[in-house]
């Protein structure tokens, strides 16, 4: 599998995602968990989209188990209701009841971003050793908004050199003193890993 990179470093347009506004020194970062959708009952039909979300701490049996688990649900539900001792039925009537059965593929679904794209592989990896299974992968981004908090600092005198000139704070960095507006949240892309675990 080869992924093209120019469609992994730029947008649609063909240009660079747009950097984020560098914040002053009195302000900082505060990140909020990513949303997710309600997770739908394992026994919901295949219109329902089967997730686990992986974190960077999620036990790797524990997923295994869920996943198999899972799969024999929707082994179950593929099987759907053929009753073999039907009398009314003859031999090639059960036969075509048995075909007639839905042949739409149901995945489940593992999520993970940043730190736990690593398990998230592994995982993958670990299913797509066994033959039963077909194991899809595919990446993209997510957007993730953080809140904008102020901090307070302490005022510091400023300190002057030999010339008499106020000492370089960094390139770039905006003055305390000056009023800035600052947002509320500032909106940032992170990778995400899908992996989709289907029966054969």
């Amino acid at each position: 599998m080869e992924l093209d990179p120019k469609s992994q470093t730029t947008n649609k347009k063909g240009q660079q995602p747009p950097k984020l506004k560098r914040l002053p020194k009195n302000a900082r970062i505060q990140k909020r968990p990513l949303l997710h959708p309600a997770i739908p009952s394992p026994y919901a039909g295949a219109n329902q989209p089967k997730v686990i979300y992986i974190s960077h701490n999620t036990p790797f049996v524990s997923v295994v188990k869920r996943v198999h688990k899972l799969l024999a649900l929707v082994d179950k539900r593929s099987m759907g209701k053929v009753d073999l001792l039907d009398k009314r039925l003859n031999e090639k009537q059960r036969l075509k009841a048995i075909g007639k059965q839905d042949k739409e593929v149901e995945e489940i679904l593992l999520k993970a971003t940043g730190k736990a794209i690593e398990k998230v592989l592994g995982l993958a990896l670990f299913f797509q050793g066994q033959d039963d299974l077909i194991v899809r992968l595919r990446t993209g981004s997510v957007g993730a908004v953080d809140d904008i908090v102020e901090v307070e600092q302490p005022k510091v005198s400023s300190k002057k050199t030999s010339a008499g000139a106020l000492q370089d704070q960094g390139e770039g960095a905006i003055d305390m003193n000056e009023d800035v507006d600052l947002p509320e949240t500032q909106v940032r892309k992170t990778s995400m890993v899908e992996v989709g675990i289907s029966l054969r």
